[in-house]
């Protein structure tokens, strides 16, 4: 393993195992807020099913009725007539009603008269009137039995909703909090880093200025021990960047391999770096160079400053 290898290792290492594990928990969190999901609309439609049932039926009373109240134009008031006329006992007690009438007429020889021709008429026309009567009285609990059953439920629905968006923001405050978690893991994965290369720096600028070459030319051992232990940070010397976490002045922390090295890593850009603290960067024939403890001196003291308020 190379000495840029061991140095950042250990970190990297403990940031990436509680990288994975809060992906893992994210992950379990999803499943089981898909799993409540599903539970929940299970629940809500078997609830909601002898409510559909009623309304259904509810339905078909308040169409009867507004039929009857000649609110539905002809074929309405067509299908109220053939009702009316099939309503049980109607056509019985019309039958018997004039049979009675008829009786009545041949007895006293008004039979097939003018008198009995109104008698009958009357008898009808008020049987209808009575018969209508109690048709619209019988459909109008249909009304209330329908808003029951609509307001049943749309208020399933409504709650089914509510739970629904409760499991979602419970998932989603599980996600940022392990999200959360991984980029504190990693921006101290970083801080690590920078604190171990320092001390190995400043005790051995030795083996330092014999590793860590110039891209272009001769050792720099000499320009970092003038740089108080700064490391090479410049993003032309790394590929395969990409964003993991912050410090808690805002300093970005990402993820990236030097060029010519397949090892990842862990730290900030030397460019974005100077354009907040000038002072903790070096030109090094050419490239930036960071001084970990200067660029993190403030994001250490504002992290201490939270951690005590």
């Amino acid at each position: 393993m190379s000495f840029l290898s061991s140095l950042f290792s250990g970190a990297n290492t403990a940031a990436g195992d509680q990288t994975q594990a809060k992906l893992a928990a994210i992950g379990a969190a999803q499943n089981g807020a898909n799993t409540a999901n599903t539970d929940l609309t299970s629940a809500t439609t078997n609830a909601v099913a002898p409510l559909q049932q009623n309304l259904t039926t509810a339905n078909q009373g308040v169409t009867g009725l507004g039929n009857a109240l000649g609110l539905n134009g002809a074929a309405g008031n067509q299908s109220a007539l053939a009702q009316l006329q099939t309503t049980p006992g109607y056509q019985f007690t019309l039958g018997q009603g004039n049979n009675a009438i008829n009786a009545a007429g041949a007895a006293n020889g008004t039979l097939n008269s003018g008198n009995q021709a109104t008698t009958l008429s009357n008898y009808d026309s008020g049987l209808a009137q009575n018969t209508y009567s109690n048709y619209v009285n019988q459909l109008q609990p249909y009304l209330g039995a329908s808003n029951s059953a609509a307001q049943g439920i749309s208020g399933a629905y409504q709650n089914l909703g509510n739970q629904q968006a409760g499991v979602q923001n419970n998932l989603i405050n599980n996600e940022v909090g392990a999200l959360t978690g991984a980029g504190n893991a990693n921006a101290s994965a970083a801080l690590a880093n920078s604190n171990q290369a320092q001390s190995t720096v400043s005790g051995g600028v030795k083996a330092v200025g014999g590793l860590l070459s110039s891209p272009t030319s001769g050792t720099i051992g000499t320009s970092i021990l003038s740089g108080l232990a700064s490391i090479f940070s410049d993003e032309r010397l790394k590929d395969d960047i990409e964003p993991v976490g912050e410090l808690f002045d805002g300093t970005n922390i990402y993820r990236y391999r030097y060029k010519g090295d397949d090892t990842m890593r862990i730290g900030v850009m030397a460019q974005e770096v100077q354009e907040k603290n000038p002072d903790a960067v070096i030109d090094v024939d050419g490239f930036l160079a960071v001084n970990y403890g200067k660029a993190t001196d403030f994001s250490s003291d504002l992290g201490a400053f939270l951690r005590a308020s």
